[in-house]
């Protein structure tokens, strides 16, 4: 450990002086004093002059010797592709060379005071000389197990020998004329087919990869009307195909010039969410394919009431899409005074992150989608197109044009006939702009339930099929990856492999069944994945490769704000695919561990007593911990310099937890006392009932089966209406981190957020700085002098007992299975305690 005295210069990078400000001070000086006061300036000149070509040769020798240090390292610790190197003996000129600088610094009459930064500044600052990272930059994930090459099939990489040549998954782009708009009623769209611009994805021909095939990342774009898919599927009883697809206006929100015109364009993105009403138009005579209308709900067909799309399935017959829930609701319950704005800036209203709708599938083949017979060798011989009714947004409130099951809330301010007029026909299928060729595969436990003989899962026939079947009480829907870039690319996380082995290995001793894993490392790197991971719990784990990027991968606090887009769309695709077939959800990460605490050794009896008081939410307080300095590797093994590794011109170093430590035992300090998170807490996370929650977003649960209820079904549950907001919904609560659970969240320290830290974890810190090693709180501070700490250091954590005690014992006795060097610790331990007796 590096003592105090060595802690780094908190001097800021020396600023240039340069000689034309210099002499503009000098001239403002000298029109304002007399000739005796010239001459006195002109010695100041001079003298600063000398400074600053003293400044310079030591700043030209300094970069000759480091670069020289550089060329000629060869022995270092660490030595990364862009010539960053670790502390040796080639060091040590350079090292001298920093200490006369910030001698200079010191001593220069004209450095202004360092920064103080805040709490959430420290060490996350952009250094404006430094270029603005690429997507990924610093992924390099470390593999603690390969591939195994010899189990293709669990791979999942069998391709077939060639694509069926009838059917091929289009999109037909039709140009969007935003002026038309303007012009009330809207005019009748007049494109033809030959006028449609087709993107075609051959690409896409396999139904056990079509979560991977799927064009998530290749959206085109000149057609924003599509809607931006990443997954479909057929629900268990055959009788709607699902579709995930994401708000791809959220991807740029800033307000530069070049993303106004990006959110101007993206705009019929934000329609897609809002319903129209339709009818049908048709000849009973005519073997023609039907027209459909726009109109009010007072004239629409029955399912026409609040629909967006048409779903034309490959055998000729027609459906209209529903939503999973309204969102102009669910807007209008969150008290939204507009639903969207036409400068695209909504991404605080999460619940529009992601559309979700469904099309109905005709009777004529529900048996045939439910029993999966239509897929033949891995190939979809039943096909869905989607054709976007094209509407503009709706910009006013969220109620001016509600569903009629809403009515008694709806406005009525908007009015489809003179929006509309009274005979606006849509064109043609044909004509009209849509995804053509989604493949139908088969329900999803016929494709991926392990557990599940198909026999078992198609037994009922179609008329006896009410429920999904249930195969876990509690299950993890994950989104993972070896390794990623944080939000605003400022630090690269590379230990996914390791820290999955660990995450899963915990998650079975506390119950969780089964683990729905959303591979996400092909967004960053072809050379690594998580299976070789999934496959050490072959019965436990199914994983899904799943390479969409995130399309903006900025953080929250910044002008065209992060969208983590890949994350969202994964987590609803797997509550819509597994959570049928499941009673709970625990929606966790890979560095999130619950606790059972009290007497609690399993998270099942918390759930059953959620079931008893009829709750369908559980929620947990989330502050990360920090790593205790007892636990982490020595410092100096992986100290670095300079702005490129460290955010600024200062040392850092890169935190690791040794192979024979568990993260949970090294980060088992909590800011908190158990009972006291939740006080302040800046997140939360939560286990939840699928069935009840109709869309979660990360942390929260923001439309449930309650707040989709109008006012009459919500007294008739004998429920009281709350008109100002159905949240914090009536079935959800906390759980309680002393009798029941608590989360412990080991977020990895940023390489940047090392800066400084050990006067920022010193006893003597003012507190300007946040310390990010944990020096936990004495369990008895009878006599503990708060001022001078522990040998020095800072307290600033609690250690939960429970975690030392009980869990990291039983954690290390599973994982020393696949991890030797915790096998051999283990060893040592109980040879010394033989030895001791």
């Amino acid at each position: 450990m590096v003592s105090l005295s060595q802690r780094p210069s908190r001097s800021q990078p020396m600023r240039k002086i340069t000689t034309k400000n210099n002499g503009s001070r000098l001239n403002s000086n000298t029109n304002n004093k007399n000739k005796g006061s010239v001459s006195i300036s002109m010695l100041v000149a001079y003298v600063m002059g000398v400074l600053i070509l003293v400044y310079v040769s030591v700043m030209v020798l300094l970069a000759k010797y480091t670069t020289d240090t550089k060329s000629n390292n060869s022995n270092g610790v660490m030595n990364d592709d862009d010539g960053s190197h670790n502390n040796n003996n080639n060091n040590n000129i350079s090292n001298g060379l920093r200490s006369n600088r910030k001698e200079i610094l010191r001593n220069d009459p004209n450095r202004k005071p360092p920064r103080v930064y805040s709490r959430d500044e420290w060490g996350d600052r952009n250094i404006p000389y430094s270029p603005e990272p690429e997507f990924g930059h610093g992924v390099k994930p470390e593999v603690i197990r390969d591939v195994d090459v010899g189990n293709a099939a669990a791979v999942g990489n069998d391709i077939q020998d060639e694509t069926p040549p009838k059917r091929v998954m289009t999109a037909y782009l039709e140009h969007v004329d935003q002026e038309l708009w303007k012009t009330k009623p809207l005019p009748i769209r007049t494109t033809t087919k030959e006028e449609l611009s087709p993107v075609i994805f051959k690409e896409v021909n396999s139904c056990s990869r079509l979560m991977e095939q799927i064009p998530a990342d290749n959206f085109p774009d000149d057609d924003p009307y599509l809607p931006w898919l990443h997954d479909v599927f057929p629900t268990h009883d055959g009788k709607f195909i699902q579709f995930v697809a994401q708000n791809k206006r959220r991807c740029r929100t800033g307000t530069t010039e070049k993303e106004k015109k990006i959110a101007a364009h993206m705009a019929p993105q934000v329609a897609l969410f809002q319903h129209v009403a339709v009818k049908r138009i048709k000849d009973d005579n005519s073997n023609e394919e039907p027209r459909y209308q726009l109109t009010g709900h007072e004239d629409a067909d029955e399912d026409g009431m609040a629909t967006r799309f048409i779903c034309r399935f490959s055998d000729g017959e027609e459906t209209l899409s529903i939503f999973n829930f309204s969102y102009e609701w669910a807007s209008y319950r969150k008290k939204m005074r507009q639903m969207f704005h036409k400068d695209g800036r909504d991404n605080k209203q999460i619940h529009t992150s992601q559309l979700l709708f469904q099309c109905p599938v005709p009777e004529s083949l529900v048996e045939t989608i439910r029993t999966g017979a239509s897929v033949i060798n891995d190939y979809a011989t039943l096909f869905v197109d989607i054709v976007p009714i094209r509407t503009p947004p709706r910009y006013g409130p969220p109620n001016e044009f509600l569903p009629p099951y809403y009515k008694e809330f709806s406005t009525g301010t908007f009015d489809a006939l003179v929006e509309y007029g009274d005979n606006h026909i849509l064109p043609r299928v044909e004509d009209s702009g849509r995804w053509e060729n989604i493949p139908i595969c088969k329900p999803t436990l016929l494709t991926y339930g392990k557990q599940q003989e198909d026999s078992k899962a198609v037994a009922l026939a179609s008329s006896e099929v009410k429920e999904p079947i249930k195969q876990h009480r509690l299950v993890s829907c994950l989104w993972a990856s070896t390794g990623y870039a944080t939000r605003g690319n400022r630090f690269a996380i590379n230990d996914g492999q390791r820290r999955l082995l660990e995450w899963i290995t915990y998650n079975k001793l506390i119950g969780v069944e089964h683990f729905y894993l959303y591979d996400n490392s092909a967004a960053f790197s072809t050379d690594s994945s998580l299976q070789p991971i999934a496959d050490l719990f072959p019965d436990d784990v199914t994983l899904i490769k799943w390479p969409a990027k995130v399309c903006n991968n900025n953080k929250n606090n910044v002008d065209s704000v992060g969208e983590r887009s890949s994350q969202y769309a994964a987590e609803a695709s797997c509550r819509l695919r597994f959570g049928p077939h499941t009673d709970w959800i625990a929606q966790f990460d890979i560095d999130e561990y619950l606790v059972p605490m009290g007497n609690l050794t399993r998270i099942h009896p918390l759930l059953d007593k959620l079931d008893e008081e009829g709750k369908k939410i559980v929620s947990f307080g989330s502050w990360r911990a920090w790593p205790r300095r007892r636990f982490i590797e020595d410092p100096n093994l992986t100290r670095m310099h300079g702005a490129r590794n460290c955010g600024r011109d200062q040392d850092c170093f890169q935190l690791r937890i040794p192979m024979n430590q568990t993260m949970l035992q090294a980060y088992n300090c909590d800011r908190q006392k158990p009972g006291q998170k939740t006080e302040q807490m800046p997140a939360e996370k939560q286990i939840y009932r699928p069935d009840y929650v109709k869309h979660h977003f990360i942390h929260y649960s923001t439309v449930t089966g309650l707040s989709v209820l109008n006012k009459d079904d919500m007294q008739k549950l004998g429920r009281p209406w709350n008109p100002r907001n159905p949240f914090p919904d009536p079935l959800s609560r906390f759980g309680d981190e002393v009798k029941e659970a608590l989360m412990l969240h080991t977020k990895a320290v940023a390489t940047q957020d090392t800066v400084f830290w050990e006067s920022a974890c010193s006893a003597a810190s003012d507190g300007q700085a946040t310390c990010r090693l944990g020096t936990p709180f004495p369990e008895n501070m009878t006599g503990v002098n708060l001022e001078t700490g522990d040998e020095g250091w800072k307290f600033n954590c609690y250690v939960n007992h429970k975690i030392d005690d009980y869990w990291v014992r039983m954690l290390e006795g599973k994982l020393k299975e696949h991890v030797p060097e915790i096998a051999q610790k283990l060893e040592a331990q109980k040879g010394h305690i033989v030895a001791t007796k």
